[in-house]
């Protein structure tokens, strides 16, 4: 007889392939039909809140891989807060104004369109919209859920009136002043910039060392052939030099050199400097920065002095220790001047060119630096030159080199009221992920300038400042920040452009600094990191669903210095607590080799590519598998191993699913106590499973979830558990106890499964939540939640299969050598024999033979006392054509001969309806 066809095979519609383009389309569709978002927050609207609070990204291109690790992150903490029982509104957002556009528009359209004020805002405002259109589409495709009908946008009305009375009401407490400083300057882009929109990269620098002859030297020095020895890497910035700055506490060296010129430079770079130069210098005499300061040097090129001054940020390391000072091209330099009052002269243009000079006006300040070196040659007085590589900054935007330039801008001013100290209190009440970004942000706060809110360009929310035509200050006005913010509120910032100056002025406005009465429109908009840093304001605190602060604010480690700070600057100004209770930071997406993605490399893998080619869920398995906390990597290879690895969480879920096609656990399942010991063991195994996966989704170490959930699906359940039960599964009767205890063990397997992986194989989750037969099922695994295994934690069993364990290894060794031998094929040819030294270890043993016969998956067991020891034989009897198992009692009924006799009473009790026990729940 065959009887293959009287086993319980695996039977499901869950499809063993899942082509993941095709499915997310249908899931997608799906999602969109129910409205999966409305129905998970009427779900949860009376659960307790979790708010992330959506960090917005720019709307000024399709999105790059950073954008999809960044909302995939954010997507699995907020569907996993849901699954636990939390009401999660997700409002997405997006940043809509600033330079990132503009320089795209620009790209586009050229910059003759920038002539046109009014025109040139409105382009700018079809481009971001039409790039959140874009953007948002994308998001949807990697399914991410959100309120995508109503986002919002910084070049909303009421969001950009918002800023504007966040503006008002700063300016009314005194942190916005009107200053003359050196900011960060982009010379390309024409504007200034913020510390968040500097980045550092490498660059090819003159390096050379200028004589400042001392024309006064107090009696301390010679005048004649004595000069201070000055080290730059900037020579264009000696057009506005005033001052040569020594380290207060430092001693100097009066040295001679064989021209017999006489240098003052830092003691300890006496050996570098004669190295440099390949020269040995007489050592003179030796003098302390003090008695230096207040010498008078001539500037090297220039018909200007130059005062000796003590500083503070004086360094050993590079150099000569004697510091050019040019105030206004400087933080450091101009804190400096204005101790000593030096003159700020800033002879540099907004394009980076020299103007009003007595040299070089018209010239680049990068093409002047060579023909800065050859007038110092030719005067004597430059004394080496040579060129280096090092780290400068740079425009984020433009990745064009930046300056220092001093202008007037308005500042918001971080040590009124003691706010730099309030700051570093409310980082204290942040917890941060990792941890270390405490101890980074706080470095970065203590030691940031002054904030540079004003920029010079055309696509912004505008500061409304009045600027006065008879003595040319700007100034701001309570009023007339409140007249901007009222028409705001209905026809947007445009207005500001549009409008008369006139419609927003109070009657008799006098200038506050001259009184004069005719008035111009200030021409600065607010930085794009004060629109976006007032996002708590304008969408937390706005919106009834969300609350402020909020639970979590999660993005890139880059925001250490921009949104996390800038937030943090302008909650704790207008609240005094943090806009956020958690912040999370991830790194950068690099290549296999750790190399940044560069389209000039070829290394760039765009999101767009791999959900085309391998699907979304592969992309979310890849952000909920790497370690976030570094770079993270992502290639080809990389793509394909979690390929893998996704196939064998969805064939391991498969397997489950297709012997569960007769069961359900409210008809089927067995009540606890019922349960065979090795399904309890699997059980107690499965809740520890989900303990510590919850612990690690809690600490946002996905990648360790991750390992816990596949090393359980992989080694726990396919390596062993389902590998054992496929006897019970397919050979026993259907409703025997044993089967339906394996069944329900698998079932709350599954179960647990479909929804702990749900948060990051979203498509998958749902896909098999549709197949798997549950009691109450809603329309989608996300209106379900978590459930609760810890009841089935079982110490006491645990320790007893861990003495079963203890051997398993020992056994499979012992099989694979006979296997080696040729003496069995299969384990099932296998009787094992066990001798214990220790009567108590052979009586534990020999009370679970059964056990242990299943969990060796051999045909006999065999327990002795005696010397310790693991044999494997040949086992007893003859082969089972139905099971496999040998046995020595195989029957001779005329239907059923031949088989064993657990065969024999599985097809007798089928056939005749027998035996219902484990029909029925309690049956």
């Amino acid at each position: 007889m065959d009887y293959r066809s009287t086993l319980n095979l695996p039977k499901t519609d869950f499809p063993m392939k899942a082509s993941l383009t095709h499915l997310e389309e249908r899931m997608l569709a799906f999602w969109q039909d129910i409205d999966i978002y409305s129905l998970i927050l009427k779900n949860k609207q009376s659960a307790p809140k979790y708010i992330l609070h959506d960090g917005p990204p720019y709307a000024n291109g399709l999105i790059h891989i950073g954008h999809a690790l960044n909302k995939i992150l954010k997507d699995i903490v907020i569907k996993y807060k849901s699954l636990q029982g939390f009401f999660c509104p997700y409002v997405p957002g997006w940043d809509c104004h600033g330079l990132p556009i503009e320089h795209q528009l620009l790209k586009k359209t050229g910059s003759s369109l920038t002539k046109n004020h009014l025109l040139f805002r409105e382009k700018a405002r079809e481009f971001a919209l039409k790039y959140v259109d874009m953007q948002k589409q994308d998001f949807k495709k990697l399914g991410v859920f959100g309120d995508w009908e109503n986002p919002y946008l910084t070049l909303a009305p009421e969001y950009e009136t918002v800023v504007l009375s966040a503006l008002r009401a700063l300016f009314l407490n005194g942190y916005i002043v009107r200053g003359f400083k050196p900011v960060n300057w982009c010379p390309n882009c024409r504007t200034a910039l913020a510390e968040a929109e500097i980045e550092y990269a490498d660059k090819i620098s003159p390096s050379i060392y200028i004589k400042f002859k001392v024309l006064d030297g107090k009696g301390i020095l010679k005048e004649k052939d004595t000069f201070f020895l000055v080290w730059t890497t900037t020579p264009w910035t000696l057009m506005a030099n005033t001052a040569v700055a020594l380290g207060r506490r430092f001693v100097y060296t009066l040295a001679e050199t064989p021209e017999g010129e006489r240098l003052v430079f830092l003691k300890e770079l006496l050996g570098q400097i004669q190295e440099k130069k390949n020269a040995e210098f007489d050592v003179i005499k030796e003098f302390s920065a003090e008695e230096l300061e207040g010498i008078i040097c001539r500037h090297p090129f220039l018909n200007r002095q130059s005062k000796v001054i003590l500083a503070d940020f004086v360094s050993k390391e590079d150099g000569t220790g004697c510091v050019h000072i040019a105030p206004g091209h400087g933080e450091e330099d101009f804190e400096a001047g204005r101790q000593y009052n030096l003159e700020v002269i800033m002879p540099v243009d907004e394009a980076g060119r020299f103007f009003n000079t007595e040299k070089f006006s018209g010239e680049n300040i990068y093409k002047a630096n060579p023909l800065i070196i050859e007038e110092m040659a030719n005067k004597g007085t430059l004394f080496l030159s040579e060129e280096i590589t090092h780290s400068y900054p740079h425009c984020w935007r433009c990745k064009k080199p930046t300056i220092f330039r001093a202008t007037k801008q308005w500042f918001f001013n971080v040590d009124h009221r003691g706010l730099r100290q309030k700051l570093l209190e409310a980082i204290e009440k942040v917890k941060w992920v990792p941890a270390q970004g405490k101890e980074r942000i706080s470095a970065m706060v203590s030691l940031r300038p002054q904030w540079c809110i004003s920029r010079q360009r055309l696509w912004g929310v505008p500061i409304p400042a009045v600027k006065c035509k008879s003595c040319g200050e700007e100034f701001l006005n309570e009023e007339v920040l409140n007249n901007v913010a009222g028409i705001t509120r209905k026809e947007g910032s445009n207005c500001w452009f549009s409008k008369n100056l006139e419609e927003f002025l109070p009657i008799r406005l006098k200038c506050p600094y001259c009184g004069a009465e005719e008035f111009e429109k200030g021409k600065d908009i607010l930085d794009v990191w004060f629109e976006s840093g007032a996002s708590f304001s304008a969408v937390l605190k706005n919106n009834p669903s969300l609350k402020f602060p909020a639970d979590l604010y999660l993005e890139g480690s880059d925001q250490h210095r921009g949104w996390f700070q800038l937030s943090l600057i302008l909650s704790a100004a207008l609240e005094n607590v943090p806009a956020f209770k958690k912040a999370l930071t991830h790194g950068f997406v690099v290549d296999s080799e750790g190399r940044k993605m560069s389209k000039s490399i070829g290394n760039v893998i765009s999101p767009q590519e791999i959900i085309q080619k391998y699907g979304a869920e592969i992309l979310r398995l890849w952000a909920f598998y790497s370690d976030f906390n570094d770079d993270i990597k992502i290639s080809p290879e990389i793509i394909k191993q979690l390929t893998d690895s996704y196939r064998k969480i969805r064939n391991t879920l498969r397997f489950i699913m297709g012997n569960l096609y007769d069961f359900s656990i409210d008809k089927h399942g067995l009540d606890y106590e019922k349960i065979l010991p090795i399904d309890k063991y699997i059980l107690s195994q499965t809740a520890q499973m989900q303990e510590q996966a919850v612990k690690y989704y809690e600490e946002f170490k996905f990648y360790k979830a991750f390992q816990t959930i596949y090393t359980f699906c992989n080694q726990t359940l396919s390596s062993f558990y389902l590998d054992i039960l496929k006897d019970r599964l397919y050979t026993y009767a259907l409703n025997s106890k044993a089967r339906r205890s394996a069944q329900t063990v698998l079932w709350h397997i599954a179960d647990l499964l479909i929804k702990i992986t749900a948060p990051f194989l979203s498509f998958t989750a749902e896909e098999a939540y549709g197949y798997f037969n549950c009691p109450d099922k809603k329309q989608s695994v996300f209106l379900e939640e978590f459930p609760d295994l810890n009841k089935f934690r079982n110490p006491d069993i645990d320790a007893e299969f861990g003495r079963i364990f203890s051997l398993r290894n020992n056994v499979l060794k012992v099989l694979e050598e006979k296997r080696g031998q040729k003496v069995i094929g299969s384990s099932l040819e296998a009787k094992i024999v066990l001798s214990f030294s220790d009567a108590e270890k052979a009586e534990f043993f020999q009370s679970r033979t059964d056990i242990l016969k299943e969990v060796f998956i051999v045909s006999q067991i065999e327990i002795k006392t005696g010397k310790d020891e693991i044999r494997a034989e040949k086992a007893d009897g003859e082969k089972c054509p139905r099971c496999w198992i040998f046995s020595t009692e195989l029957s001779s009924n005329g239907r059923y001969s031949g088989i064993c006799p657990k065969c024999l009473d599985a097809l007798t009790q089928q056939e005749g309806g027998g035996n219902n026990a484990g029909k029925e729940k309690n049956g």
